[in-house]
């Protein structure tokens, strides 16, 4: 009888660290903005995941149809349309070069093509606590401008965000 006491207080404790315990790693990476001037990194990619070692959630809001250098100088004087990307990469998150060039090499699409591959990631999504995070920066308003809202700014939101989850099961778990 008391073995299976113990048993079960075993079980529960598991249960209730696996419940309560958040294990989202993030961090921001930097990025060219321009794909000619590699080293002017001032866009921000948001990594994130449960899973660290093996791939990452990233998340960035673009202009739409920014390859397009007309869109790039509207953006310093109004607002232009924005998207909020998804992507999952297979990689370590600590692997700034490998995240960097899987997501160059993604991002290659057009926008239509980039809001089903967001959906389809999204969908995917296993972990709720990391869903959760991602649906919340999708109420990020969808336009754009280079002083108020920008990327830089998104990465904050989300941050922001993701601090406010683990801080919630903290206090789930006190």
């Amino acid at each position: 009888m008391n073995i299976l006491f113990l048993y079960g207080q075993i079980l529960f404790v598991l249960l209730f660290i696996t419940r309560y315990n958040s294990d989202i790693t993030f961090r921001v990476i930097k990025s060219s903005i321009l794909h000619f001037a590699p080293m002017i990194k001032l866009h921000h990619i948001v990594s994130l995941s449960d899973n660290p070692e093996y791939y990452v959630y990233t998340l960035d809001f673009t202009p739409i149809n920014q390859s397009h250098v007309s869109t790039l100088l509207k953006m310093i004087f109004t607002n232009i349309p924005g998207e909020v990307r998804l992507r999952r990469i297979e990689t370590n998150i600590e692997n700034t070069d490998m995240i960097l060039q899987k997501w160059n090499n993604m991002n290659n699409v057009d926008t239509y093509e980039s809001k089903k591959l967001t959906k389809s990631v999204y969908n995917e999504i296993n972990n709720i606590e990391i869903k959760n995070i991602i649906y919340m920066s999708f109420s990020w308003l969808p336009y754009m401008n280079l002083y108020k809202h920008n990327c830089q700014h998104f990465s904050n939101y989300v941050i922001d965000k993701i601090r406010n989850t683990q801080n919630q099961n903290y206090q789930n778990q006190n």
